[in-house]
C-alpha cells in the first residue's frame, strides 16, 4: 500500500483552485492521522473535493497513503463525519475480490475489520486514476506509519519498536480480526504493518535519547485494511488452489514451494508482523545484492537460517512433483544450526522478551499442517491478560 504511484499522467496537475494544496493554504483541513501524511506528497495532483455521479460531495482533508494501485484520502461528508475514500489507479487492477471481502464483512461485522460504507463513481478522478471509489469508515495511521514517524524524531538514527505491552494488545486484536476473516471463509494474503491501522490520530510517548527507543501508544483500537488481494476459501472437497500470493517478505513457505495456500498461510504473515513490531524491520528479507531472478531463493534461504526448521521430506517431494517451484533445495544438505548469526533468538534484546519469541516459534512453523490456527494463536500464553 505504500509503494509510490508512477502515474501515466504524473505531470498532469489539477486546476489550482480544485487542488488539495489550494484548500490547505486556505485554512487547513486536518483530520485524524493527518500528522502521519506521506512525506513529499504532491498536493497539486490531488483534489480538494471528491464529487460522485450521484451529486454527493466529500471534502478531502488529507491523504492516508499512496500505493501501486490506489490512493486513500481522508474525507469528510456533508454532515462532518470522518471517512476514508480509496480511489483506484488506471493500472491493470480489479476490485472484484476486495468488494467480495468488504461485503462479507459488512454482513458480518467485526470491530477490527474495515467497514464499507459506499461504492461509487467520481466525476473528478485525480490524474492517473479511474472513477471508481470505495468509501469506508475513517482510518488513522498504520503501525508502519507510527514506527517511521518515531524514527524521524530520532533524526533517522535509531530503530524505534513498540513496547511489549503494545505488541501484546495490538497483536491480540489482529488475531481476533484474522480469526473472524477465517470464519467468513476469506484469506487476506497481505497482512503487514502498513495494512493494520489505528482508528484515530494516536499519540505516543518515546524517549529518543535511549539506545533503543520504545514507543508506547495510548490507543490500541486497530482495524485490518486492504483486501485487494483477498480470496475466498475453496469449497470442501475441491482441490486446494496453487497460486503465487502474499508479498515476498511475508510469504508462507508452502507458497514459495509451489504448494497450495491454505488457512494457515495468513498465520505465517501475522508471525512476521508480530516480529516486525519488535525488531522494527522485516524478519525475513532476501540478500539485497541478489539479482531479481534469485530473490525467491535468497528469501527462502534466509527464512531457513532464521528458523532452522524441519521441512518434511514429503513437502519437498510434493513441491518437486508439482513442477511449479523454482527453488533449489540442495542448500538444505549443508544447513547447520550451530552459531547461526541469523538465528531468530539472536534478535532478542533481553530475557524478559522471551514470551514473544516463544509465540514466534509457535507461529512460524514451515509445515502448515503443524502451524497453529488463528484460534490457537490468540489462546497462546503470550496474549494472556490482553
Amino acid at each position: 500500500m505504500k509503494r509510490p504511484l508512477e502515474s501515466t499522467e504524473k505531470d498532469a496537475l489539477l486546476p489550482f483552485d480544485d487542488s488539495l494544496e489550494a484548500a490547505m493554504q486556505q485554512g487547513g483541513q486536518e483530520s485524524p492521522g493527518y500528522d502521519f501524511e506521506p512525506v513529499d506528497l504532491n498536493k497539486k495532483v490531488h483534489p480538494a473535493v471528491l464529487k460522485l455521479c450521484t451529486g454527493e460531495e466529500y471534502k478531502v482533508c488529507g491523504v492516508f497513503g499512496v500505493g501501486g494501485f490506489s490512493v486513500v484520502y481522508r474525507i469528510r461528508d456533508q454532515s462532518g463525519q470522518q471517512l476514508a475514500a480509496k480511489v483506484i489507479s488506471q493500472r491493470l487492477y480489479t476490485t472484484h475480490g476486495e468488494l467480495i471481502a468488504l461485503r462479507e464483512i459488512q454482513k458480518n461485522q467485526h470491530n477490527n475489520l474495515l467497514l464499507l460504507k459506499l461504492v461509487g463513481r467520481l466525476t473528478n478522478p485525480p490524474p492517473g486514476y479511474t472513477d471508481e471509489v470505495l468509501i469506508t469508515e475513517a482510518c488513522g495511521p498504520s503501525i508502519r506509519d507510527v514506527m517511521k514517524k518515531a524514527r524521524r524524531e530520532t533524526g533517522n538514527t535509531k530503530m524505534c519498536s513498540l513496547s511489549m505491552d503494545n505488541i501484546k494488545r495490538i497483536g491480540k486484536k489482529i488475531g481476533d480480526a484474522m480469526l473472524h476473516l477465517e470464519k467468513l471463509k476469506l484469506y487476506h494474503h497481505d497482512l503487514k504493518a502498513s495494512n493494520v491501522v489505528f482508528t484515530s490520530n494516536v499519540k505516543y510517548e518515546m524517549d529518543p535519547n535511549l539506545t533503543h527507543p520504545i514507543i508506547t501508544i495510548n490507543d490500541f483500537e486497530i482495524i485490518v485494511i486492504d483486501y485487494g488481494t483477498s480470496l475466498i476459501h475453496s469449497n470442501p472437497g475441491d482441490p486446494k488452489p496453487v497460486k503465487l500470493v502474499q508479498p515476498l517478505n511475508i510469504r508462507a513457505p508452502e507458497v514459495f514451494m509451489g504448494l497450495p495456500y491454505n488457512e494457515k498461510s495468513d498465520v505465517w504473515s501475522m508471525g512476521c508482523l508480530m516480529a516486525e513490531m519488535y525488531i522494527v524491520k522485516l524478519l525475513f528479507r532476501p540478500n539485497h545484492n541478489a539479482p531479481e531472478c534469485e530473490k525467491d531463493q535468497s528469501q527462502f534461504e534466509h527464512m531457513v537460517s532464521r528458523m532452522n526448521p524441519t521441512i518434511p521430506p514429503e513437502m519437498i517431494e510434493e513441491s518437486k512433483q508439482r513442477g511449479i517451484c523454482t527453488l533449489n533445495f540442495k542448500f538444505l544438505e549443508n544447513h547447520k544450526e550451530a552459531d547461526n548469526q541469523y538465528s531468530l533468538m539472536k534478535l532478542m534484546r533481553e530475557e524478559a522478551d522471551s514470551p514473544l519469541f516463544d509465540l514466534l516459534k509457535f507461529m512460524l512453523v514451515f509445515d502448515p499442517a503443524e502451524r497453529p490456527s488463528f484460534a490457537e494463536v490468540i489462546n497462546h500464553k503470550f496474549f494472556a491478560g490482553s
